[in-house]
């Protein structure tokens, strides 16, 4: 697919990968195929936003992959699942682990808060969940869809109960306010260790 944003293409995603160690910035790999309409769109719309391409520009390293061009070994390597459908999106920390994945196209205001979701999960992976809390909060602030509000304020939970020392009193106000706002929803079920 072809887009001015900056990027590695599949044949380089080693060399990706080592820029993303050297510089400690996570991996996103756009994961796309020929003829797809929603691949298009993130060429057309979404890697076209100025805000999109400053955020990817400073925050993370970007591989575009034709699926078609995934060979076994890299599969075996850094898969976790099949890719069915594209466009995917696939995260990873520096070291090649998963951090975050999404299936499907993703207009400006619906990526920017995946990619921002996928820092705060890499300073926890890190040991640093205290780095991950204002990424997460400004996220708060925003006018997030309810499912990735919700989403937010899960990993708000996680991330102070570690930041805290593994304090549970440090979780409960997050994952009460999701339990109360939206109840019965698959986060508010997985946050559902408390009682009420």
């Amino acid at each position: 697919m072809e887009t001015a944003i900056k990027h590695f293409t599949g044949q380089q995603v080693e060399d990706a990968f080592e820029l993303a160690k050297a510089t400690q910035r996570p991996l996103l790999i756009d994961f796309w195929a020929d003829g797809c309409k929603g691949c298009q769109r993130m060429d057309a719309v979404t890697y076209e936003d100025e805000q999109v391409r400053d955020y990817l520009e400073q925050h993370y390293v970007l591989v575009k992959f034709n699926m078609k061009e995934v060979t076994k070994a890299f599969a075996t390597k850094y898969l976790t699942r099949a890719l069915i459908w594209a466009p995917a999106f696939f995260m990873y920390a520096p070291d090649g682990n998963v951090l975050r994945e999404a299936t499907g196209y993703l207009p400006p205001h619906q990526l920017l808060p995946e990619l921002t979701i996928g820092r705060a999960l890499l300073a926890m992976r890190r040991g640093k969940p205290a780095d991950g809390i204002p990424l997460l909060k400004g996220l708060v602030s925003e006018d997030l869809h309810p499912a990735l509000h919700q989403e937010v304020l899960y990993w708000l939970g996680v991330a102070a109960f570690f930041a805290e020392g593994k304090s549970f009193d440090a979780l409960v106000p997050y994952w009460r306010e999701l339990r109360e706002t939206y109840p019965g929803s698959v986060w508010a079920e997985r946050a559902d260790t408390f009682p009420a």
